[in-house]
């Protein structure tokens, strides 16, 4: 794995903003730009297809290790309160359908990649692995700058069209509402989902998370109608959700979410202590415990549940800034992430693998100009290079949208 650079395009904004990003510049809160227009990484077929393999294996890792943690009653050590437990195992129990997630991994292109932590519920950077960086490939191939058969691991967008597609045929969802937060990147994610999902037969509309209603006489959460909503993608923590005052409404609703209940579990990073304790030395798990000081002081500190790098502790260096440092602790063995250099000083990126439904199907770096990646880590788009053979999952470019 190599870290190049290329010039940059000439109406790379226009590009970005046609398919509705438009965070990608820096602000005076954040100067660091987020789209990483000129530095790309490249891979080999060889280490793609290594990459897809363990990635897959990590996710039946992560599903059996949710699926275990319901059934042995560990949710309370998780972080979950008391009131949803029996919630999240009937929606485990009816299988409730997953659209997506995203894998986080620390890998140098040499050895096995590890797993540092899973966003399993609300995920974003969603288009920018989907899409922009699939149109910045097929710019650069136009321009004659990157050598024609270069490819990207990069089926997200077909992957989640698939699963939409299955959600309509096999669990009959005709129909379902939308909604994030009111933030510029959710609202575009979630436009984004819902367009793959109108494409797959299944109708909706968009409304905020806060303008989603309860009524005690209503057995579902309601829309600004009050309209019942059988369905609800909602790209809104549940974490946030259960300390909201309509909380109990999470556990006796019908409403069905997309993501579902059960992804509370997976989306806890206490779940990486339970993934070491069912698989001690596997080689792409780091060792990780809720107990404290169990593993030694050469260990990342990090709240069950967190968002954007938050309240995050490495060794001998303070905690991270956030919003989360009242909330238990899970512990996770340190490890390095590769360095390399660029003008402006050094990148540490992470690699975040997309997963529809059960399947890995692409992948996403962000690259943090420190250790902990926060919601300012550029995106760098990344390139498969030629060599006379294709990959599962590895595309050449050609048009998408």
């Amino acid at each position: 794995m190599r870290r190049l650079t290329l010039p940059p395009r000439p109406d790379w904004p226009r590009r970005l903003e046609e398919v509705g990003m438009t965070w990608y510049a820096p602000t005076p809160e954040h100067p660091v730009p987020y789209w990483g227009e000129e530095g790309y990484y490249a891979l080999t077929r060889a280490q793609v297809d290594g990459l897809r393999r363990d990635a897959q294996l990590l996710t039946d890792l992560v599903l059996e290790a949710t699926g275990a943690a319901i059934e042995e009653g560990r949710l309370a050590e998780l972080g979950i309160p008391a009131f949803l437990h029996g919630a999240i195992r009937e929606s485990w129990d009816r299988d409730d359908p997953t659209l997506y997630m995203r894998l986080d991994l620390a890998w140098d292109g040499v050895g096995p990649p590890r797993l540092l932590e899973v966003n399993a519920q609300t995920p974003t950077s969603l288009i920018e692995a989907s899409v922009c960086q699939w149109h910045w490939l097929e710019d650069r191939l136009r321009a004659g700058q990157l050598p024609a058969g270069t490819g990207q691991w990069n089926t997200v967008h077909e992957g989640l069209g698939e699963q939409w597609a299955h959600l309509r045929a096999a669990r009959g969802v005709a129909q379902a509402h939308f909604s994030s937060g009111r933030d510029d990147e959710d609202m575009a994610t979630v436009t984004y989902l819902r367009d793959l999902a109108q494409a797959a037969g299944i109708g909706g509309s968009f409304l905020a998370a806060d303008e989603v209603g309860t009524n005690p006489a209503e057995a579902t959460l309601l829309d600004t109608w009050n309209l019942p909503i059988r369905h609800l993608m909602w790209l809104w923590p549940f974490e946030f959700a259960w300390e909201a005052r309509d909380a109990a409404f999470l556990a006796s609703t019908q409403t069905r979410f997309i993501e579902p209940l059960w992804k509370a579990v997976t989306s806890s990073k206490g779940l990486l202590a339970l993934l070491h304790e069912r698989h001690p030395g596997h080689r792409l798990l780091l060792p990780a415990t809720l107990t404290p000081g169990a593993l030694g002081p050469q260990v990342v500190r990090k709240p069950l549940y967190s968002r954007e790098g938050q309240n995050v502790t490495l060794p001998g260096e303070p905690s991270t800034p956030g919003d989360y440092g009242d909330l238990p602790r899970v512990e996770q063995r340190y490890a390095e992430l590769p360095t390399f250099g660029a003008a402006d000083g050094p990148r540490y990126p992470v690699l975040g693998v997309w997963v529809a439904g059960s399947e890995v199907c692409g992948l996403g770096i962000r690259e943090g100009r420190g250790r902990v990646t926060d919601n300012r880590a550029t995106f760098a788009p990344h390139v498969v290079l030629p060599d006379g053979g294709e990959e599962r999952g590895v595309k050449r470019a050609r048009s998408r949208l």
